[in-house]
């Protein structure tokens, strides 16, 4: 398709709502944000929302009549086929009417997906996995979430919240997740688990090599990520010995979705984006455990192309796959 085919996107996060005119090379024209803030009331946040869709719209250059549609990318819980968004943990809004809301002011077609189907529709369209017809994505922040694409199709379950990938138990056993079960990969590998698991270990060790490190100031607020891949990197024994606990896990993980799922790829998004070769090294080289020769030479396990950028592609690829579905508009193709 042109890359005239204009669309518009939000990104509703716990602190900001990102608005943004793509097109359909995923090309950003234009964005502005509004403040979201966990304690604003929904009718206070969405007239601002429209405001700044028209806004961001002008920005590009373009009048309403020239976007083709607006796509929504919420945190979940979600009724997808109702448009709604139910009560957020992060949020004050419950039981909102986002899409309708937002498509009739602004006299568009409009879509609405959670942010782990909006980060799939994003790297398939235009990130790691464009040509792509079979593909997983895993969100990998604060929580870890699951976008599946498979036979061209994006797949949502009975009740539109299927792909719950970063909850699937590995280990009875295991470390207890903030979704209230035990030992899933998230309770593993997300981003807080892992915050919280490293200031168990060292709240009462206050000359450990780990709270010593530049990123950590003796704060047991700063570790997390970013300081547990410096203790690994600085060879300390307890950062080391996590990080294989957590390289293991989660190609623990990603076999057990390659043997489900049988995909071309799998993307890995932000932890696998900072992190790199320090963890795709012994992710791959713990994955024969995991899966069959045969679905691993199927399939690559990549990490995302897009960075940073997959939020502000997020609301406008759920907008372009909506289109896609009623046949208006044809996914790109690889080269």
């Amino acid at each position: 398709m042109p890359d005239d085919f204009r669309v518009l996107g939000y990104d509703v996060g716990g602190t900001k709502v990102a608005v943004c005119v793509a097109d359909g090379a995923g090309n950003i024209l234009a964005h502005d944000r509004v403040p979201s803030g966990a304690a604003r009331e929904y009718e206070e946040v969405l007239p601002e929302m429209i405001e700044v869709g028209r806004r961001v719209v002008a920005a590009a250059g373009l009048d309403m009549g020239d976007i083709r549609a607006c796509g929504i990318c919420a945190p979940g819980p979600l009724d997808v086929e109702g448009g709604r968004m139910r009560k957020s943990p992060n949020l004050a809004w419950d039981d909102v009417p986002i899409r309708d809301d937002i498509g009739g002011r602004l006299g568009l077609p409009a879509f609405m997906d959670n942010d782990a189907n909006a980060g799939v529709l994003a790297e398939w369209f235009f990130g790691r996995a464009k040509g792509c017809r079979d593909v997983i994505y895993l969100t990998m922040s604060t929580g870890i979430g699951g976008g599946v694409v498979t036979g061209g199709r994006l797949m949502q379950g009975a009740t539109g919240i299927g792909a719950e990938l970063g909850h699937a138990i590995l280990d009875l056993d295991g470390p207890m997740c903030g979704c209230g079960m035990q030992g899933c990969l998230e309770g593993f590998c997300g981003g807080r688990n892992v915050a919280l698991r490293l200031q168990s270990l060292l709240r009462d060790r206050p000359d450990h090599a780990m709270m010593k490190l530049e990123e950590v100031k003796g704060d047991l607020d700063n570790l997390g990520y970013p300081a547990l891949r410096a203790g690994v990197r600085a060879g300390i024994p307890l950062a080391l010995r996590l990080w294989d606990e957590i390289c293991l896990r989660l190609a623990q993980g990603i076999g057990l979705y390659m043997m489900v799922f049988n995909p071309e790829m799998i993307v890995l998004g932000t932890i696998a984006w900072y992190s790199d070769d320090l963890m795709m090294v012994p992710v791959r080289h713990y994955l024969p455990r995991f899966a069959w020769k045969e679905m691993r030479e199927a399939c690559r396990v990549e990490i995302t192309a897009l960075g940073a950028k997959i939020g502000e592609l997020a609301g406008a690829s759920v907008a372009l796959y909506g289109l896609y579905e009623r046949g208006e508009w044809e996914a790109p193709r690889a080269g």
